[in-house]
């Protein structure tokens, strides 16, 4: 208790010399929807379609603005995030926990491990980002899962979704789980219900429910129009220039699909089974391959890897170097915007370029992809001359049985 008391006030005094850091992204974006939820009645300005986020999100802002009219918008805006710092480590204290005990210090190290992660802490006291909202209800979806309770795992996960599109990266885990029969179908029923209970508020107060149930794929759509595969993200499109991007943004999708299937046939084969570590491993590999493949990525699209990668840590310690060197690129993605004013330029580029970032999570995603092999490799099919030992063991066994039965 001691431990985490001093943790939790350490992290706290922490962020505090980071609040008044004001990236492009709140002078330009966050700050005008605070303002605007202000000015317009507070949730009564929810009916009108001002943002890009999803409406989850900006009922957080209208509470804080309603309950806390003289807190400074970027002081209120970093408040929600940093509070979802605390529920994102506490989740990954309890996921840790189910391993290790109650009992155990090492839970709390892994929670306190998560608290000061570097892209935790700059993202909501420094960014004014958002990211640890959604992740935390991602952890939380996997800490249910691994305890055994679907149902409200699939409902975390719906929250996590009806935050940010983003929470999609571990969806291949229930497509893997479901492949092994470790995860019912009907569960999956969870996630829209959610989504529509989060939107409803907003729909009864006039918000059109065209827009509530488009918003993310309205968002895909200004996408398009930047025509960029990657955006300061280190992923497999830094070696790609987005010349060709009409040529390889579907193709990405395909082979992100093709991936993802392909897991599955692994996983519905294999004779291994699916436990709490298993889980960890699969989840941590969704979330960190998903975006590397996947085109009209952004530079913190790796926050839920560099946190679930450290509850990968303490349940195989073997993988201590996946939420460092991840966690290493997100930082580096990080400078690269927050070190200019008016957010990331390319007169930046000499810091570290996006090529060679690329490369670590490559690598980390080819040692991680055969220790998948090597779990899911199913014994029987351990080489040619295992093949041929067992078909000769079963030939002679065969003849012995015929000859020795009258």
């Amino acid at each position: 208790m001691l431990i985490a008391v001093v943790g939790v006030l350490a992290a706290l005094a922490l962020r505090y010399p980071l609040l008044p850091i004001e990236t492009a992204d709140y002078r330009f974006i966050l700050s005008q929807w605070y303002a605007f939820i202000a000015e317009n009645g507070h949730f009564a300005a929810l009916q009108y379609d001002f943002s890009n986020y999803n409406v989850p999100y900006l009922y957080l802002l209208a509470a804080m603005a309603a309950l806390l009219p003289g807190l400074h918008s970027l002081v209120a805006i970093k408040a929600i995030s940093m509070f979802f710092d605390f529920a994102l480590a506490y989740f990954v204290y309890k996921c840790v926990e189910h391993k290790h005990g109650s009992k155990s210090v090492v839970p709390i190290l892994a929670g306190l491990a998560a608290l000061f992660a570097p892209t935790v802490v700059l993202n909501s006291a420094a960014w004014a980002q958002a990211d640890a909202i959604y992740t935390t209800f991602l952890v939380a979806c996997l800490y249910f899962l691994i305890a055994g309770r679907q149902a409200v795992a699939l409902i975390a996960f719906g929250l996590a979704v009806s935050f940010k599109a983003q929470a999609v990266f571990l969806a291949p885990l229930f497509l893997w789980l479901i492949a092994k029969g470790q995860l019912r179908w009907r569960h999956v029923a969870w996630v829209p219900l959610v989504y529509l209970a989060t939107a409803a508020p907003a729909g009864l107060i006039g918000r059109p429910w065209g827009d509530l149930l488009s918003i993310y794929v309205r968002s895909q759509e200004y996408l398009d129009l930047l025509r960029q595969l990657q955006m300061n993200f280190a992923n497999l499109y830094a070696w790609i220039p987005d010349d060709a991007y009409y040529d390889w943004w579907l193709l990405g999708v395909v082979f992100a699909v093709c991936v993802v299937l392909l897991v599955a046939g692994a996983v519905y084969r294999s004779a291994a089974q699916i436990t709490a570590e298993m889980t960890v491993f699969l989840a941590t590999y969704s979330v960190l391959v998903v975006p590397f493949i996947l085109p009209k990525m952004h530079d913190r699209y790796y926050f839920p890897a560099d946190v679930i990668a450290i509850v990968l840590a303490f349940y195989l310690p073997r993988c201590w170097y996946v939420p460092v060197a991840i966690g290493a690129v997100s930082v580096s993605l990080y400078v690269r915007y927050m070190a200019t004013p008016d957010g990331y330029d390319e007169s930046y580029e000499h810091f570290v370029s996006l090529e060679l970032l690329a490369l670590a999570p490559a690598a980390l995603i080819v040692a991680l992809s055969w220790q998948l092999y090597t779990k899911l490799k199913p014994k029987q099919q351990a080489g040619p001359a295992f093949f041929w030992a067992e078909k000769t063991g079963v030939r002679r066994a065969t003849k012995n049985r015929a000859a020795s039965d009258p």
